[in-house]
């Protein structure tokens, strides 16, 4: 009894020491602190003050008020920016230079003092104080918390931090059209706020001027008619269209030199300026150009040869400023015989890569690890372009949670000063976004972050009581669409083998559990229901018929109207959809397609067994009308389905597969194909699908009112060259969604 009783009074000690000891910020929504700045603080540390006094005010319902160095009393002061009070508290400090990102937050007694780099240093320390501390976030443009408390006190506070990546620019369209919440998210691509709604501070961005910018300096519509060796020599003639310039030509140096120092002085307030290719691979091949790449191992020396002589035109009038190239799709690869000047960035591009695996996972990414380490070798600054999200179609489900991270490693690994991670800038449609876009700003200030720890800090902070359902989706997601042989660059299409019916189904059973669980909060559960966007579009893609009974059509339209979402694709150049309005008139259409189609009555006939009759051709046709006229036939017979999974041979051969179908139930079919190359069904002999020509995966459906009884099938397919697909799912007023059952497939000869 006595030895308990002689620790409940050293506990008690223990506790009345800590106390005794430590400060208290606020209590009960009042505060004795004042916010200190200095009058003549840069407009960055200024806003900063503003800022730890709104979120201050969020939280415990204090208003602090803000003074200069003089005021407030000493050991009840927030010292914001490196000032005489920082210098006397903490003398062995160094005032960090104006563009040092890193920051402290500590404290001296009650004092709490908050410094960095006058540009962005001190204001990222501030909101570094607010989450850590104070548990404030900002996961979106239009979500942050500011936990309430009744007080908070402390005793030791030190924090020192320094980002991973120096340029750190998330290409989103919420980031990037949002400067308050790009600097709560530590992005220092765009510049931060001012003092008055719509303003922004010069000078605190580490801006990039441009992008493909030498079609911007000397285009054909200006020069081609009186210079066209201006442009790329091709096939016997200089090109007239947009394709790429004549580096060896001394005149088109001397333009873009020209040019791009008058958009220096016309543009002062970005850190590099690019001097980059054209989007295209149309280089120049003329003799001279040809010359020059060979000398200096490629088309990537021809460029950097011309890049540098840009460079050091600019550098006496600009010593400050960069000079940016491309290493992209033609000049990816590191030159030989040459090295960047001091003054260029050279801007490497992962837009072969596959998102899916790490760069030393997968044949796709080695060739890109190999390019990384050779220009790290020998550039003095490297910047990465990466590309985050599907392009072809916004909002397809992307499983790429868990290569973010070691892909940012990668980088800092190989000393990149800069990543710009590209996602949906154009549009709020891609998958998850708001997460996706906030690991990626917490990832490139501290690529070795717990990743695992964010998920569930984002899932839990944004969506509440469904956090946990996000997490079993996202884990789910990972074992089905990462499974053995899958891989995906930025241009991923709905028919893409990696989706199955099993995906979306499953998908969307773990996202009922999910809006079930905030079925009370509308807020969470329409956030939720923008999550599960993506499978009910995938769902409409593949199986529409089957979309429209679980309601994916409408849900997707509650989205887009509440989101106000207006962009689903780049561009038309992608497939699918670009814009949501047609994504929608497309429902609409099939709604109506249902609702008119005439009832196709059965066909009386006499059937021999299951089966599938089958004739085979082989040839280079284009069309499956060439196939049959000028194909030779090599073999027929009967199969049991529909298909071509036992094909030996690569390319250019098809086929003509005619069965009876058995329909058990009068009403509404679907046949969806997917196939690469051309596929044409005729139903009754009525043609209803039809993706002829040479292509890659596409897809397309057929929706038909069958009466119950036989139909007849025939389906002609070819396939050209590279990759071959055939696909055919149906669904059945039955409930039925997937390949055709072979019991169900008839001959009417054995």
């Amino acid at each position: 009894m006595r030895i308990k009783g002689f620790k409940l009074f050293l506990a008690a000690a223990v506790a009345l020491m800590s106390s005794c000891g430590s400060h208290i910020l606020f209590k009960d929504g009042k505060s004795d602190y004042s916010i200190v700045v200095a009058p003549d603080a840069p407009e960055s540390e200024q806003y900063a003050a503003t800022e730890l006094r709104y979120w201050l005010k969020e939280v415990s319902g204090a208003e602090l008020p803000i003074t200069g160095l003089t005021g407030g009393v000493k050991g009840k002061r927030l010292v914001v920016g490196y000032n005489p009070i920082v210098e006397e508290l903490v003398p062995d400090s160094e005032r960090p230079g104006d563009r040092d990102d890193s920051f402290t937050w500590e404290n001296h007694g009650g004092d709490i003092l908050f410094w960095g780099g006058n540009k962005r240093g001190t204001l990222y320390s501030v909101y570094s104080f607010l989450e850590d501390e104070l548990g404030c976030r900002w996961y979106s443009s239009k979500v942050s918390v500011a936990p309430k408390k009744s007080s908070w006190k402390f005793r030791k506070l030190f924090n020192h931090e320094e980002p991973g990546i120096i340029i750190r620019d998330n290409c989103v369209l919420d980031v990037r059209t949002n400067p308050d919440f790009s600097a709560r998210l530590r992005n220092n691509f765009v510049k931060l706020p001012g003092k008055n709604p719509g303003e922004t501070i010069p000078g605190t961005a580490e801006g990039y001027w441009g992008v493909h910018a030498m079609g911007s300096f000397i285009s054909p519509a200006e020069f081609y008619h009186s210079h066209p060796e201006y442009f790329s020599y091709r096939d016997g003639k200089r090109l007239d269209s947009y394709s790429q310039l004549c580096l060896s030509n001394p005149e088109v140096l001397e333009i873009c030199i020209e040019r791009v120092k008058q958009v220096m002085r016309d543009n002062p307030d970005f850190l590099i300026y690019s001097m980059e290719q054209n989007d295209n691979q149309l280089f120049c091949e003329c003799d001279e150009c040809k010359a020059l790449a060979e000398e200096y191992g490629g088309q990537s020396g021809l460029m950097l040869w011309f890049v540098n002589q840009v460079a050091d035109a600019v550098k006496e009038e600009f010593p400050d400023k960069f000079i940016g190239t491309f290493a992209y799709q033609y000049t990816r690869h590191a030159p030989k015989n040459i090295i960047p000047r001091d003054n260029v960035v050279v801007r490497l591009c992962s837009i072969e890569c596959c998102m899916l695996h790490g760069y030393d996972e997968c044949n796709q990414n080695r060739s890109f690890l190999k390019d990384l380490q050779n220009w790290s070798s020998i550039a003095p600054h490297l910047y990465i372009w990466d590309y985050v999200t599907d392009f072809a179609q916004y909002n397809l489900p992307v499983a790429n949670w868990k290569t973010i991270q070691p892909h940012i490693q990668d980088f800092r690994d190989n000393n990149a000063i800069g990543i710009l991670e590209e996602g949906d800038y154009q549009t709020v449609s891609c998958e998850l976004r708001e997460m996706r876009s906030w690991l990626l700003s917490k990832l490139m200030w501290n690529p070795d972050a717990d990743i695992n720890a964010l998920i569930l800090d984002f899932t839990d902070g944004y969506y509440g009581a469904a956090g946990q359902y996000i997490r079993q989706y996202l884990d789910f997601e990972e074992k089905i669409l990462l499974r053995h042989g899958i891989h995906a660059d930025c241009y991923i299409i709905s028919s893409d083998e990696m989706y199955t019916e099993e995906f979306i189904d499953e998908g969307r059973k773990i996202f009922a559990e999910a809006k079930a669980a905030v079925s009370s909060d509308p807020v969470l559960f329409d956030r939720v229901e923008t999550a599960e966007m993506p499978l009910c579009f995938l769902e409409m893609e593949i199986t529409p018929l089957k979309g429209m009974k679980t309601g994916a059509d409408k849900l997707i339209r509650r989205v887009v109207e509440r989101e106000g979402i207006d962009r689903m694709a780049e561009g038309a150049w992608a497939g699918g959809y670009v814009w949501s309005k047609d994504m929608l008139e497309k429902y609409e259409g099939i709604a109506r397609e249902i609702e008119a189609a005439s009832l196709m009555p059965a066909i009386e006939t006499e059937i021999a067994g299951n089966g599938v009759s089958f004739t085979r051709y082989k040839g280079d046709f284009l069309t499956t009308t060439e196939m049959i006229v000028k194909g030779t036939m090599t073999d027929k017979g009967i199969k049991s389905e529909i298909g071509i999974d036992e094909e030996q041979v690569v390319d250019h051969f098809g086929y003509v597969f005619d069965t009876w179908l058995k329909v058990e139930k009068t009403g509404i079919h679907q046949f969806n194909i997917t196939s690469d190359d051309g596929t044409v069904l005729f139903v009754d002999g009525r043609e209803v699908l039809n993706l002829d020509g040479s292509h890659s995966a596409s897809s397309g459906w057929a929706i038909l009112n069958l009466e119950k009884g036989l139909h007849h099938l025939e389906l002609r397919y070819f396939e050209d060259t590279d990759t071959q697909k055939l696909d055919i799912v149906l669904t059945d007023p039955d409930g039925h969604s997937g390949p055709i059952p072979n019991e169900r497939l008839f001959v009417l000869d054995k």
